[in-house]
């Protein structure tokens, strides 16, 4: 049978059909992804006396004629640490972001591992060269405000989303009225009118109602825009980044790329692909889960994990989060929402108990899901803040929260966000997609199928994707046959080509021959656990596939020994999806 186009996304949505227009704008720049990491690896040991984060300071001071073309730089001028980890060996991880006259450099980021001996064992990162460092120091003054970018990016969405289909069965004369207001509002006069008076000030809380007026749109997410020095070419550009993140008259989180100078859309790309108690389940069977009691009631609420877990339902309208799911004697008759609850708690207790994860932030974050979103909606997505569920048609699609694979999936691309935060194109879009499979199937861990439990419910042993054979749902299995995306209508193939990683790590877990190549399996908890420390603690944004290699191979290194079955089963994995 013919597949519809899937994606499980990053940040995102599981099934994708491009909205049209969805490229409105011209990439006069180059991808995000364009600084592409290159990867050390070391065994350098800081002097006795250097300690913490003098360590990471004392290798990028060795380290800075290679990294940076130069010794006439402070490292401390130059780079940032934006955040620590450690992991259960003792390891400390550390992320940096690249800095020229104190504004960040977009793409810019590095990971550096100091073991328990205090020795450094891997750099991965990427940097800008000393003629973009010379150029980008020349004028770092903008000439639009961060309202004026946003603003802007309101404006572009505004106009793209009339082209959108409905996410109901058929649009009311309510939601006509909608739209013919949509395109009013940001007509040239009106726009040029708000654009004007609009203060020259950072995005702040009193101005979002504002920009909601002018696009007629509402933000579900804060509003705001960040200045960035960004490679272009040979040279740079300053530029803010700011997105569109909103639920009516459709879901749409869509990054902005916008000059700085001359206050133009450079480049753009949309992370909401539009394309794609007690109680029982989706699949029929009773789950048992935690639940609040309020007065004569039972809130779907679980206050006993870090911040919480609460569901609420839509009421199968567009809002969210919508209205808190109550019950009178806590033995709960909607499956949709047993199902988004417990696989919720779920998704939480396997992050915490396997790799000591506090929720999706590793800061206690409240994870909050809406279902019953929409009619008949064949979509679930993350938008950052918040998880929510369509109800499917019945036929393609039933209940999007009744797989525990789907909503592991969904929540890692929140785990991704605040970890390596993987830009969602090209070959970086294809490592976020492939990280949550990965999660998202060990999660369920009672096959290698992904999305079984809610694609087409009427069709036995059907799925969205398989790990060990991508090529059955129509997925590359090696790079030789990696997608190019000709027509740009899949973000740089990031729903496909994640395929050949997924593969990648089903041989190191489970072994195998592909391509002429044999691995040997080390199994599914150590495969997991290598490939979760890779992505949360080594790559970096813009990282590709072999990047990705490298740092497999590296996280593999530092927890099961140079000469372990680990690395060379990592080795070999990656040889045989064709990946150097």
């Amino acid at each position: 049978m013919k597949k519809v186009w899937v994606s499980l996304l990053g940040g995102a949505m599981l099934l994708g059909a491009v909205a049209p227009g969805a490229s409105a704008a011209e990439h006069s720049v180059p991808d995000p992804t364009q600084l592409t990491p290159t990867f050390h690896a070391e065994q350098w040991k800081a002097p006795s006396t250097v300690t913490g984060d003098n360590i990471v300071w004392s290798y990028l001071n060795r380290q800075k004629k290679t990294l940076l073309n130069t010794d006439n730089t402070s490292v401390r001028d130059q780079f940032r640490i934006i955040d620590r980890t450690s992991d259960k060996s003792g390891a400390n991880h550390y992320r940096l972001k690249q800095y020229v006259n104190g504004i960040p450099v977009y793409g810019a980021e590095q990971t550096i591992h100091v073991n328990n001996a205090g020795k450094v064992t891997s750099y991965l990162g990427a940097v800008i060269s000393e003629d973009q460092q010379q150029d980008a120091t020349e004028d770092t003054t903008a000439k639009i405000s961060a309202t004026e970018a946003v603003y802007t990016a309101y404006a572009e969405a505004a106009a793209r989303i009339q082209s959108f289909p409905s996410i109901n069965d058929s649009l009311s004369e309510a939601s006509e009225e909608q739209g013919s207001e949509i395109q009013s509002s940001v007509s040239n006069d009106t726009y040029a009118e708000a654009h004007n008076n609009v203060l020259l000030t950072p995005v702040d809380q009193a101005e979002q109602s504002s920009i909601a007026k002018i696009a007629n749109l509402e933000p579900s997410v804060e509003p705001k825009a960040e200045l960035y020095i960004y490679p272009d070419g040979e040279t740079t550009r300053l530029v803010y980044v700011t997105e569109v993140n909103i639920l009516e008259p459709a879901p749409l989180r869509t990054r902005y790329f916008i000059d700085a100078k001359t206050g133009k859309i450079v480049f753009q790309y949309d992370i909401l692909n539009h394309a794609t108690g007690t109680g029982r389940g989706v699949d029929g069977k009773t789950k048992s889960f935690t639940t609040t009691a309020s007065g004569n009631r039972y809130q779907l609420k679980d206050t006993t994990r870090s911040n919480g877990i609460v569901t609420y339902t839509a009421g199968n309208r567009q809002t969210t989060p919508g209205t808190i799911l109550t019950d009178t004697d806590n033995v709960w008759e909607d499956p949709a929402a047993v199902d988004a609850h417990a696989y919720a708690i779920k998704t939480y207790d396997y992050y915490k108990n396997k790799f000591g994860r506090d929720s999706i932030d590793g800061r206690g974050m409240q994870i909050r899901s809406t279902v019953h979103y929409g009619k008949k909606y064949n979509n679930a997505f993350w938008n950052g803040s918040q998880m929510t569920y369509g109800d499917g048609d019945g036929s393609t699609f039933t209940f999007f929260s009744g797989d525990p694979d789907v909503v592991g999936h969904e929540l890692t691309h929140g785990v991704t966000e605040f970890t390596s935060n993987l830009e969602y194109y090209g070959e970086s879009g294809a490592l976020n997609e492939a990280f949550s499979d990965i999660i998202g199937n060990d999660i369920d861990g009672t096959s290698w199928l992904l999305g079984d439990g809610i694609y087409t419910p009427n069709i036995p042993g059907d799925a969205l994707r398989s790990l060990s054979d991508p090529t059955r749902f129509g997925q590359p299995d090696h790079y030789s046959n990696f997608y190019p995306d000709p027509n740009n209508d899949d973000e740089g193939g990031v729903h496909t080509n994640s395929g050949i990683i997924n593969k990648a790590y089903y041989l190191l877990a489970q072994g195998g021959t592909s391509h002429g190549v044999t691995v040997t399996g080390i199994g599914r908890e150590a495969a997991v656990f290598i490939y979760y420390n890779a992505f949360t603690n080594y790559l970096t944004s813009t990282s590709n596939f072999s990047n990705a290699r490298a740092a497999v191979i590296q996280a593999a290194k530092d927890f099961y020994g140079a000469d372990s079955l680990a690395v060379t089963s990592a080795i070999q994995s990656f040889d045989a999806v064709g990946i150097k």
